[in-house]
């Protein structure tokens, strides 16, 4: 008996002495993680840790508590690249804190001044401004319109404005004029123009000369339940009324009684006289603008710099250095964090509802500022 204890107690320590050889050391050898880094990390983020293809993360200088995660994920399965995990999956923990170790004792790498990339080619209201050009013919300057029958875009929630435009581009509403020019724009084109226009503040009208705006107050109630009070929608998806063109309201909403457009329960008993004294009261409405003129990267920004900002690394959460990182690779991996593709429910509740074009702006922004 007292020889198979002392069987099981050798075996015991000889299996802890394994453990701790496999463990990480206390201090990382970067010569080791050097030459591991050389034979199987550089062909793809190179000796100086930049990204070697647009899309690949650099590594220098980043935190080296979230290399060792990150590659810890990649072999446990948390995180999904096939070649990453195989050649992770080989790896002990020593090998990964001395690569870690390597990656995160090599300076910050300079932002290149000349990359298209990660310069910004001007703000995007000033780049909507440029997209939506196309439209100002018809709907007038900065999309407020004058001419009767066509809608006013200025001030239109942006949701909104960018889900219409992309069925006018499909097809969907029977436009051709539209659709053929609408052709060739990308998602983040669209998005840029539905900004500018949803930034605008429209003018104030004068009474149209058809209908009784005081009568078609308390005959808004109806609309107002989505609409807003007054005509100001507050919900992304459901058009504001207020300061809208007149003639456009009448036609609209007849178009809905007389079931040219589907909508459940929409002004299905108004009569002409009615429709046109609430499109009197919807038109001389105060409007306002559905969004800011600039998308206020630096306060999303600020909201990031929470977990990445300067304190990094005086917290315990184990987080990346943003600045200087590839804007590609931050923009793959911002969109799939909001689309639930990556994994943390907490970067994907606060991304949820950002745009293809905020994600730009923001991968743009930490792109172009010096590493940490």
């Amino acid at each position: 008996m007292k020889t198979l204890v002392l069987l099981v107690f050798a075996f015991a320590l000889l299996t802890a002495c394994t453990q701790e050889q496999d463990e990480a050391p206390a201090v990382a050898d970067t010569a080791a993680g050097k030459a591991i880094a050389q034979a199987r990390c550089a062909a793809c983020h190179g000796m100086d840790g930049r990204g070697e293809e647009e899309g690949i993360p650099n590594l220098a200088a980043q935190p080296v508590e979230y290399l060792v995660d990150a590659l810890n994920a990649y072999k446990d399965g948390r995180r999904h690249h096939a070649a990453l995990q195989d050649m992770a999956s080989g790896m002990s923990d020593a090998d990964i804190y001395n690569i870690a170790g390597y990656y995160a004792s090599l300076p910050p790498l300079p932002v290149p001044t000349d990359s298209s990339a990660n310069a910004s080619s001007g703000s995007s209201y000033e780049e909507g401004a440029e997209v939506a050009a196309v439209c100002t013919e018809c709907h007038g300057e900065h999309g407020f319109s004058r001419e009767p029958g066509v809608p006013s875009l200025a001030g239109q929630q942006p949701a909104y404005l960018i889900a219409s435009i992309q069925e006018y581009a499909r097809g969907e509403r029977g436009h051709q004029e539209k659709e053929a020019m609408l052709q060739g724009l990308e998602q983040v084109d669209i998005e840029k123009m539905a900004l500018y226009f949803a930034s605008q503040v429209p003018e104030r009208r004068d009474p149209p000369p058809f209908g009784d705006p005081q009568r078609g107050e308390p005959l808004s109630g109806t609309c107002g339940e989505c609409h807003g009070d007054r005509g100001i929608s507050h919900d992304p998806l459901v058009p504001s009324l207020a300061g809208q063109e007149p003639n456009y309201l009448v036609s609209a909403i007849k178009a809905y009684r007389d079931g040219g457009r589907q909508h459940d329960e929409m002004v299905a008993d108004r009569s002409d006289e009615e429709i046109e004294d609430i499109a009197a009261y919807y038109s001389i409405q105060r409007a306002e603008a559905a969004a800011d003129q600039t998308l206020a990267i630096q306060e999303l920004a600020a909201k990031c710099d929470r977990c990445h900002g300067p304190s990094i690394g005086k917290t315990t959460m184990v987080v990346p250095s943003l600045n200087g990182q590839n804007r590609d690779y931050l923009v793959r991996v911002m969109k799939a964090y909001r689309d639930a593709d990556r994994g943390s429910s907490m970067m994907h509740k606060m991304s949820a509802n950002y745009s293809d074009e905020t994600i730009e702006a923001i991968a743009s922004y930490y792109s172009g500022r010096p590493a940490d």
